[in-house]
């Protein structure tokens, strides 16, 4: 008798953890793979007018909005661009969004690691013109980092 209320109480278990590992590694968007959402305002200031160019990223895993890579992101100089970006891996994997040094770049724009479910926004200047790498610079203590994995898309600033 005890060997079969243990039988039980491992099927269920098991079937609990199995039901959790499903719902954990569904994403949390329907975006298609490689699509963002674009949105330009235009706002009125002292010195005439400012684009505020928004985006919005999925950090999946190894990759932005459920590609590997990501979408390209076009911007003008001098937009103020405007990324949202939303946390959207697979069980405790955390990514992250960065424009710096290493992409090579002359920006130096970084986010916080955000697991599932969290999100930030992050905000610069397109100030410098040219083609350049966003990536995920987690790397773990072994193996290949994230942007190694493809985690690695392009922003294209054109001069106006």
């Amino acid at each position: 008798m005890q060997k079969k209320v243990w039988y039980i109480a491992i099927v269920a278990i098991t079937a609990i953890i199995g039901s959790l590992v499903l719902v954990l590694t569904q994403p949390l968007s329907p975006l298609m793979a490689g699509t963002t959402t674009k949105e330009v305002t235009t706002t009125q200031t002292t010195g005439g007018q400012a684009r505020i160019v928004t985006f919005t990223l999925y950090l999946s895993d190894y990759g932005f909005n459920s590609s590997k890579g990501g979408p390209t992101l076009t911007v003008n100089a001098g937009d103020h661009i405007r990324i949202t970006l939303i946390g959207n891996g697979s069980g405790p994997v955390i990514h992250d969004f960065a424009l710096d040094e290493n992409s090579p770049s002359p920006y130096n724009v970084k986010s916080d690691r955000l697991s599932r479910g969290e999100t930030q926004v992050i905000e610069f200047i397109a100030e410098h013109p040219g083609t350049f790498k966003y990536y995920c610079s987690v790397s773990p203590p072994f193996g290949q980092s994230h942007r190694e994995r493809g985690m690695e898309a392009t922003i294209i600033v054109t001069e106006r």
